[in-house]
């Protein structure tokens, strides 16, 4: 608490940020490590489902194990022509992304904040010392001076500290939702390419 009456004002913002950064940073942790890929026997499985093998068992079987690729797998194994599927499947995995990404923009958001209400706060904490200092009669009292300046790059430091784990973390999020990207779309394409013909399921 000393250091943030130190800090001043500007530090009661820079905690929420902080408090923010760190509840997105599990939440999608909790999301990420709740919802693995699908693992190469089961994908093994889906393509011998795709050519007929199977199929509504597998299907079943996958939903139960993997509820959130069911639009997905739903689009792959629907009734209709190829490309349709395709077409479909290519939204589901849009879907998926997308409820992967919620919420990591927020990480992007404060690395780029947080620093500046740093830098703000520094600037005024320099700019009540001097104040203090010009207004003071006599010789500069050196030890006024340092504190001050001490105080004032609290603000400089706490934003850094906010905005380096909010980088790495939205950096890694954004790497692994491409990896997730990529596995599900070579998934629906060896599913689709598996039925080696582009004509329509039977109804």
């Amino acid at each position: 608490m000393q250091l943030i009456e130190e800090g001043g004002f500007v530090m009661w913002p820079l905690i929420a940020i902080s408090v923010l950064v760190i509840a997105v940073i599990l939440d999608r942790l909790l999301v990420f490590t709740t919802q693995p890929l699908v693992d190469p026997d089961l994908e093994a499985r889906l393509i011998a489902a795709g050519r007929g093998e199977a199929t509504q068992e597998t299907l079943a079987t996958a939903i139960e194990l993997r509820p959130t690729l069911r639009p997905l797998l739903e689009a792959l194994f629907a009734k209709g022509a190829k490309a349709t599927r395709e077409g479909l499947a290519t939204i589901a995995i849009e879907e998926i992304i997308r409820g992967l990404d919620r919420r990591v923009g927020v990480l992007g958001m404060a690395a780029r904040v947080a620093p500046l209400l740093g830098l703000l706060g520094t600037v005024i904490g320099m700019i009540q010392t001097f104040s203090r200092l010009s207004a003071a009669s006599g010789a500069i009292d050196m030890t006024m001076l340092a504190d001050g300046i001490w105080q004032a790059l609290l603000t400089t430091a706490t934003g850094l500290v906010i905005a380096i784990p909010a980088v790495i973390a939205h950096g890694g999020f954004l790497r692994r939702e491409e990896h997730v990207n990529f596995a599900l779309a070579r998934l629906a394409n060896r599913v689709l390419m598996a039925e080696g013909s582009p004509g329509e399921r039977a109804a």
